[in-house]
């Protein structure tokens, strides 16, 4: 087994995120569920041991004056990281789970057996500041895997994978000069433009709603798409924007600020990269237009899309914060403290969708048992927000979406007329 260093630099993406905290409560989570029981002790050895198997994980965020970096734990084994417990309202207590922080003190990823009447809940979430959503998913595959390799060898102990993290500038050297001339003209931010209800209680007691799509209305939704040429990312973008024009009633003809996220991975090398947070966010700037069509709309959110991927998905605006983190923490933060206050005076917003794709269930057997169910559980602003966060298992789409306590009844109406965008008035979408 490699010797595990002591310190790892953070990259800009890292630094960035970490100081987003000031808006944003950072972690990613999975929920799966099992419909037999999990071993808590072998469960709870895998958490340990995946916390050496990716080290990034075992480590605190630390900061200076000039830089931000991960330092290891050198208390692993006393930490917390795993809980086990026994609960009648499983649901209630994975929301709960999932809404709690993970501290920059680390560890990085924190694990929850809930053990229900007839099913066993396991809670997975990892700090957004070491990882995007795909890392998310990478995270729990392993797990799955140790806990597997477990079950024939007690005394398995795993690589820890000591690659350097991938960076925006790792993405930037292997675009081509075409790419990266294209790549420059991606804007690196966007003004909020959308005017939220914000009460007084905004991002406090945070919780979740979500909306499902069964099988087969999913698999209706990709035949619509697919007769247009359009992805599914794109039918589910185009109902969350025509939902929250309805729900928001911004003007008519002015660009609207609507976030996306992007994995910038396919840009690299097809390899198991370590835990990192290689996505970026960009806004379609797509404006309203009274009397259109889902159709119509459609077709527009493809097109925005579509220029979007020229731009290579914001790769050069990735590399733009690498160079910014490399002033300075301190120069970093006053930077973007400045962008939030400018943001948040403003008594605007913006919808922030990000579609973390497939959980793959064949990468998710745990020693043979696989999950019946499962979804991933996003990041969430503090102020009024609308972040809806979208994942597919097993052929179900689930939309999940976290806000303050105060916020829920605004949230579920959104998720509501999303769904009612997919339908249509004669069930266009959704059978």
């Amino acid at each position: 087994m490699g010797a595990i260093p002591k310190r790892f630099p953070a990259t800009g993406t890292d630094t960035a995120v970490s100081i987003t905290r000031a808006v944003t409560q950072h972690r990613i989570g999975l929920s799966l569920t099992f419909d037999r029981r999990l071993d808590p002790d072998r469960l709870a050895r895998a958490v340990r041991l995946s916390l050496d198997a990716e080290p990034i994980l075992g480590c605190s965020f630390r900061t200076d004056k000039f830089k931000a970096y991960w330092l290891r734990r050198p208390d692993l084994d006393s930490t917390h990281f795993f809980s086990l417990s026994e609960t009648p309202n499983p649901d209630a207590e994975m929301v709960a789970f999932q809404a709690q922080e993970i501290a920059d003190e680390g560890p990085q990823a924190s694990v929850a057996l809930l053990r229900a009447s007839h099913a066993d809940h396991l809670g997975i979430k990892i700090s957004h500041v070491v990882a995007d959503g795909q890392a998310a998913k990478q995270y729990t595959y392993l797990l799955a895997d140790i806990y597997t390799r477990l079950a024939a060898d007690p005394a398995y102990v795993p690589e820890p994978n000591l690659a350097p993290r991938p960076t925006a500038r790792d993405v930037w050297n292997r675009l081509t000069p075409e790419q990266r001339r294209d790549a420059k003209k991606a804007k690196s931010w966007a003004n909020p433009t959308w005017v939220v209800p914000i009460t007084r209680k905004a991002g406090l007691g945070l919780t979740y709603r979500t909306a499902s799509l069964g099988p087969e209305e999913f698999t209706t939704i990709k035949a619509y798409g697919s007769q247009r040429d359009a992805t599914v990312n794109d039918m589910m973008l185009t109902a969350v924007l025509r939902s929250c024009i309805r729900q928001f009633d911004p003007p008519a003809g002015v660009p609207l600020s609507l976030m996306c996220t992007a994995d910038l991975r396919r840009y690299l090398p097809e390899s198991e990269l370590p835990i990192a947070n290689i996505s970026i966010s960009g806004s379609l700037d797509i404006e309203r237009i009274d009397g259109e069509g889902f159709d119509e709309t459609l077709g527009r959110v493809r097109e925005r899309m579509a220029a979007w991927a020229k731009t290579c998905y914001g790769a050069g605006p990735a590399v733009n914060a690498e160079r910014l983190a490399s002033l300075g923490y301190r120069t970093t933060k006053a930077l973007l403290w400045a962008t939030f206050r400018m943001a948040g005076g403003s008594g605007k917003t913006y919808p922030w969708f990000t579609n973390i794709g497939i959980i793959d269930d064949a990468r998710l057997s745990f020693d043979g048992d696989v999950p019946i169910a499962g979804h991933v559980f996003g990041p969430a602003a503090m102020e009024a927000s609308i972040v809806p966060v979208v994942s597919t298992y097993r052929g179900t789409l689930t939309i999940c979406m976290g806000s303050g306590e105060s916020d829920a009844d605004m949230v579920e109406r959104t998720l509501q007329s999303t769904m009612e965008e997919l339908a249509g008035p004669n069930g266009r979408a959704v059978a």
